[in-house]
């Protein structure tokens, strides 16, 4: 395989860094940044979750499945609108939204995403196998049964057994579906690895402690979800921190993400299948 094949950003070996992100707003606005897109973000969260729970399942107020749903079905309006406001952010005191988001366009040649993606989830899923063999872990604990109902040992996450229901509904999984693979990768990409990663990553911290501090904030937003899953996002955000210091671009982390999510979502369904 040749070089122009893979593309020049994947030359230079795994610690190569390519990563030239700079907020010229400085730590404090950043922080102030990442905390008004939280808001921003669970306010049209909300918004767009009664807007989808009207229109699909009525006035169903006091059903928390019917509301997970929404709110899944939500996500991708919700993060692509999330996206562009992070954008408008960046050049806050006069800011660069390519530098200060890190949307460089990677340099891949036609084998590099695929090379650069099916590493990553070869890597996660190297991952969830060491965390099941290391902890005896036995993922029937943690797999929903087929309507979306909880195992006897509890919760296995809201959003994951919202996921198996919709997947039983052919026309709503293809609503949802923009939302897990798309939506939600841009607005969580841009609020944990965005501008509030640039200017950490400037300070004391340096790139490591930048990585460790947004993925705990990154795993923590999913409190509602069992240790494990928690754990496997945590992991998955130092990946991703890795990813962005070795090529630079928010675009490999936002694309891997949403393959991550979009894998998920289409076992769910395979599965669920007759």
């Amino acid at each position: 395989m040749t070089s122009e094949a893979l593309g020049s950003d994947l030359r230079g070996g795994w610690l190569r860094c390519l990563f030239q992100g700079n907020n010229p707003a400085g730590l404090f606005p950043g922080l102030a940044v990442f905390i008004g897109l939280f808001v921003i973000n669970l306010f049209l969260q909300i918004i767009l979750t009664f807007v989808f729970l009207l229109v699909l399942f009525g006035p169903e107020l006091d059903n928390e499945r019917y509301l997970m749903k929404a709110a899944i079905c939500g996500l991708f309006p919700a993060g692509v609108a999330m996206f562009f406001i992070a954008r408008r952010f960046a050049r806050w005191r006069g800011g660069d939204a390519e530098s200060v988001l890190n949307l460089r366009r990677p340099e891949f040649g036609r084998y590099g995403w695929p090379l650069v993606m099916g590493g990553f989830v070869i890597a996660m899923y190297a991952v969830v196998i060491a965390m099941v063999t290391l902890f005896n872990i036995d993922l029937a604990q943690y797999t929903p049964g087929p309507d979306g109902q909880s195992p006897e040992t509890g919760s296995t996450g809201e959003v994951k057994e919202a996921m198996f229901d919709i997947a039983n509904e052919p026309l709503l999984f293809l609503l949802a579906l923009p939302g897990v693979a798309i939506g939600a990768p841009l607005a969580e990409e841009a609020i944990f690895r965005g501008q509030i990663f640039t200017a950490l990553a400037r300070t004391r911290l340096g790139f490591s402690g930048t990585s460790v501090l947004t993925s705990l904030a990154w795993s923590l937003m999913h409190y509602s979800e069992p240790w494990l899953s928690i754990a496997l996002i945590f992991v998955m955000g130092l990946i991703f921190g890795w990813m962005l210091y070795r090529f630079g671009s928010l675009w490999v982390t936002i694309v891997c993400h949403g393959a991550w999510n979009l894998g998920f979502a289409l076992i769910v369904y395979t599965a669920l299948q007759p």
